[in-house]
């Protein structure tokens, strides 16, 4: 009895193994980051009970079918080299943010001029000066 059930389940793992043949198939990060974001509206679909957020939870589940059963793997993979370049961005940014705070009573934070490059300088040293080091210019600052 249980050889039988076996061969049906080995069976049923090669039917799988050829449907998925030439398939993306991968649960990658834009993925995952698409699951978690349809999870959060049926949460908050929970409290509110709104048809628009039922509809967009069906939409963003099927993209993940799609992107997960899709033959197009160059493509699928560029759309997640994107997504996380464009994560990648926003946590550089985040970070950068995280930083100014925590060193906001030794440091000040400024712009150069020219550029627009991020410098900063150390605090209370009067008036110095400072040259970008990404144009070269030179400016003179209080801090």
């Amino acid at each position: 009895m249980g050889n039988i059930w076996m061969k049906r389940l080995m069976k049923w793992q090669a039917k799988l193994q050829t449907f998925m043949r030439g398939r993306y198939g991968i649960f990658d990060k834009l993925s995952r980051a698409l699951l978690v974001v349809s999870l959060a509206l049926v949460l908050l679909n929970l409290f509110l009970g709104s048809t628009v957020l039922r509809w967009g939870v069906f939409l963003l589940l099927a993209v993940v079918y799609y992107r997960f059963f899709s033959k197009k793997i160059y493509v699928r993979a560029n759309e997640n080299q994107k997504y996380l370049s464009w994560i990648g961005k926003g946590i550089k940014q985040v970070n950068y943010v995280k930083e100014r705070i925590q060193n906001r009573k030794t440091y000040t934070y400024f712009s150069c001029p020219e550029c627009k490059q991020h410098l900063r300088a150390p605090k209370n040293k009067g008036t110095i000066k400072v040259t970008c080091s990404s144009c070269k210019s030179q400016f003179t600052k209080k801090v």
